[in-house]
């Protein structure tokens, strides 16, 4: 996951690779392996849900353990942890056995066990995973109310012919920070909404102050393929293809990059925005008084503004209130878009029996409107069904900017979850550090782009 930063949230003991690189998931395997369990023996473990005798097998990350001491996310265990004390009092014939597989190999052997017919009962996947287990994975329809309550992008990729395949218990998205008190001298007060405003507001601020006016981080696609999108470009077609070379798509193409050549050409973003790679530096430059706007994940505005100037005895508390969200500037003729990642959990079990019955019902659980919502504000991340952000009894996080961020996924896209998008994503960082250093034009990066995604989907 070379490009998010948020969909799987980071381990602190593994470093980063990139801007947005995840680290990986616990290597350890655990689980029991047949039998009963002690009666005496907790209900809910690390490696076990439920004390039931009929196992079922489960695949997740140790972000998503129940025990707070194991976790590498203890803010939101015990919201998992009710949750799954719920579901084994309901099903107290059944226990989940519990296996946290080492994430680099976790798809692909994943991929390869359910082609052979051998996949575990349940498992968290990535929500660009789905589409390749589209023919594995078993509808959950009769076990998850309402699924139009789901936000767009959430229907898009995970329900196919009218069956709900995958259950998406969590988003994030990309938005404009911006200083309000700058944009108070600059602009009325108001952030920029197109492209041409970025540049001739950004020049006025480049010229007016010792700050940077707009950064946004180089090594991420999808923080930057919104440029691309809202420019009304598509990636691949129904089959999953790459269309980039197709004349709308490659115009698309060649505007984004364009644009961020003119905010380089311009003076608004610095040349230096290239060799970027740390995530908290953009925030951490806008708490310093470096930087008027940028680009960056929903969860920064609490993370890396609002926390460490609270934290920060030298700084009022209330220094971060200047900082402000608004959506990512588009083409004055184009749509406003923000990518959008998150995880899911789907089902391989197959039958119409008692144990498939309770594991549709246990990965059902994580998208029920309280469990999602108790989760989601424990873990800082955003809901996936627009009705929780109604329900202050359900998801009342202390962040700001919640409704903001609600409008933003209106606009959300979903990374393609195809196989051929991880390269699309090199390429197009590759593409944007070129044009930014000027070591390529827009017209012939988007050119060698467009040939490389061909020549690696031709010999795929």
């Amino acid at each position: 996951m070379a490009d998010e930063t948020r969909e799987f949230p980071r381990r602190t003991v593994v470093s980063a690779v990139g801007a947005g690189a995840v680290g990986g998931l616990a290597g350890c395997l655990g689980g029991d392996s047949g039998g009963s369990v002690d009666e005496s023996a907790p209900t809910i473990t690390h490696e076990r849900f439920g004390k039931g005798e009929t196992p079922l097998t489960y695949q997740t990350s140790t972000f998503y353990t129940p025990i707070e001491e194991q976790s590498d996310q203890p803010a939101a265990a015990p919201a998992l942890k009710e949750q799954h004390e719920a579901w084994a009092e309901n099903h107290p014939d059944y226990r989940i056995d519990v296996k946290y597989p080492a994430f680099g190999q976790w798809k692909n052997n994943l991929l390869t066990s359910a082609a052979e017919g051998n996949a575990p009962d349940g498992s968290t996947l990535d929500s660009k995973w789905v589409a390749d287990f589209y023919e594995y994975l078993q509808p959950l329809n009769d076990y998850v109310d309402d699924i139009d309550d789901f936000f767009p992008f959430v229907r898009e990729t995970a329900v196919r012919d009218g069956d709900l395949l995958a259950a998406w218990k969590y988003t994030g998205c990309r938005c404009l920070y911006y200083r309000q008190d700058v944009l108070d001298t600059y602009n009325d007060g108001d952030p920029p909404t197109t492209w041409e405003e970025l540049l001739t507001v950004g020049q006025e601020i480049d010229a007016g102050e010792e700050m940077d006016a707009f950064m946004f981080p180089t090594s991420s696609a999808l923080t930057n393929l919104p440029y691309f999108w809202s420019a009304g470009g598509e990636l691949l077609d129904d089959s999953g293809a790459p269309v980039l070379g197709e004349d709308a798509n490659r115009q698309a193409l060649v505007d984004a990059l364009s644009f961020v050549r003119d905010l380089v050409d311009t003076g608004v973003t610095p040349q230096r925005v290239a060799s970027i790679e740390e995530v908290e530096f953009l925030p951490r430059e806008g708490r310093a008084g470096n930087l008027a706007m940028f680009v960056g994940n929903n969860d920064q505005i609490e993370r890396n503004i609002k926390n460490p100037i609270e934290a920060d005895d030298g700084v009022p508390d209330d220094r971060w209130e200047r900082w402000k969200v608004a959506k990512i500037p588009r083409p004055a003729d184009g749509e406003h878009t923000t990518g959008v990642g998150g995880w899911t959990e789907g089902t391989f079990r197959s039958s119409d029996d008692g144990a498939a019955d309770a594991m549709k019902s246990f990965i059902a659980k994580f998208v029920e409107p309280e469990s999602m919502g108790r989760y989601c504000e424990s873990a800082a991340l955003l809901p996936t069904r627009e009705s929780v952000f109604d329900d202050e009894e359900l998801y009342d996080p202390d962040t700001p900017y919640q409704d903001r961020f609600r409008e933003f996924l209106q606009d959300g896209v979903a990374r393609p979850p195809r196989p051929i998008y991880s390269t699309i994503a090199s390429e197009y960082v590759i593409a944007i550090e070129n044009v930014v250093t000027d070591q390529a034009d827009p017209e012939s990066a988007a050119e060698t782009m467009i040939t490389n995604v061909a020549d690696e989907y031709d010999a795929s």
